[in-house]
């Protein structure tokens, strides 16, 4: 389905620019946001996706998660410290559920440097143009990572939704502030 999803979206960049069709890889621009199981930084299981904003189609998506029950049971069954766990762990490391370390609001950029260094290989694309939140870390994460060489930067598009919920925000604040003031 998501090679589907993939074809469909080159098929629509080639459509408004016939010149892109011969090409092996294509630059697109894309919109790339984060959600997690639960709110708050807690989360055991993160999802980073990828949409095309031509098309508005799926190029990728990755779920992350800090939470493997089945190492759980095994760590309590036969204690972590064993070396008969460990055995076990090693075995079991194919089919693991837990496939990322670190804290729950760090999992969207890991999220986001899997797809964005996997999009040539599995998607012929590069994504060059990033669409996302005001504060998103992601743009500055994957422009320190170089993902496509240093000849080729990722550049950041403000999402307008975004800003203008900033923009009320601050603006509601400071009609707080000033009624405190009188």
């Amino acid at each position: 389905m998501l090679e589907m999803s993939r074809q469909a979206a080159r098929e629509a960049h080639v459509k408004v620019d016939a010149s892109l069709k011969n090409q092996e890889i294509i630059d697109v621009s894309v919109s790339y946001d984060g959600t997690w199981q639960k709110r708050g930084h807690t989360s055991n299981l993160g999802l980073g996706i990828i949409i095309d904003i031509l098309s508005g189609l799926v190029l990728d998506f990755e779920v992350l998660s800090k939470y493997c029950h089945n190492c759980v049971v095994a760590g309590r069954d036969m204690g972590v410290d064993w070396a008969e766990f460990h055995i076990w762990q090693k075995g079991h490391a194919d089919e693991c559920d837990k496939n990322v370390d670190g804290t729950s609001g760090a999992m969207e950029m890991h999220a986001a440097l899997i797809m964005w260094r996997r999009s040539i290989s599995d998607c012929q694309m590069r994504f060059v143009s990033m669409l996302s939140d005001v504060d998103s870390k992601n743009f500055q994460f994957l422009s320190d990572n170089k993902i496509y060489g240093s000849d080729i930067k990722i550049e950041k598009e403000e999402c307008l939704n975004h800003i203008a919920k900033k923009l009320g925000t601050s603006l509601r604040n400071k009609v707080k502030e000033w009624k405190v003031k009188k």
